[in-house]
């Protein structure tokens, strides 16, 4: 299954690459969304989605699956956790693709927000819970040497980074916003 999980991740890896590449052509918005909601989705299937599989999977079916292992009350929760992290995922993706598009400041600064919130929570659980398969320090790096998914995650964020990048406001200043300024 890793070996799966890292092919995954090189392609996307090299859709990423030549995205970033492809910018100036494409428009630097354009490609910026793109690279945005390949980030988005690729975290969203290793994290929330998982997390919505694993609530309602059982051990047979899946070794990680808590559905009879746990309380109604716990996998109602897990369930729901799952859902709600797919839905705001959704609206980072339409943000990418409408706001960020158009240029609308706003957009970039609240995905700017959902990418650090996302980073600093996927450095905390590698670190302190489980660490996909990394060579960590501490209790993640014990509990996760013979895991997986890190690659997917790494090219997840730098994806949406490498979108926030794209988008980042430059120090160059348009001759035409000058004349019709007055400057």
């Amino acid at each position: 299954m890793s070996t799966v999980v890292n092919v995954w991740a090189a392609v996307c890896l090299t859709v990423v690459v030549a995205l970033v590449l492809a910018a100036r052509r494409l428009g630097r918005e354009r490609a910026a969304a793109w690279l945005v909601v390949i980030g988005v989705v690729l975290l969203t299937l290793e994290e929330p989605a998982l997390l919505f599989w694993l609530g309602v999977a059982d051990p047979r079916a899946d070794h990680d699956g808590v559905a009879t292992l746990v309380t109604p009350m716990a996998r109602a929760h897990i369930i729901d956790a799952g859902v709600y992290g797919v839905g705001a995922a959704v609206l980072l993706g339409w943000i990418a693709m409408t706001a960020l598009r158009r240029g609308d400041r706003w957009a970039r600064r609240v995905l700017a927000w959902g990418l650090a919130v996302v980073a600093a929570t996927e450095a905390a659980t590698v670190l302190l819970v489980f660490s996909r398969g990394l060579p960590a320090p501490g209790p993640g790096g014990e509990a996760g040497e013979s895991g997986f998914g890190w690659s997917p995650l790494a090219v997840g964020l730098l994806a949406w980074a490498a979108g926030l990048w794209l988008t980042r406001p430059t120090a160059t200043v348009d001759a035409r916003a000058l004349v019709r300024s007055g400057s």
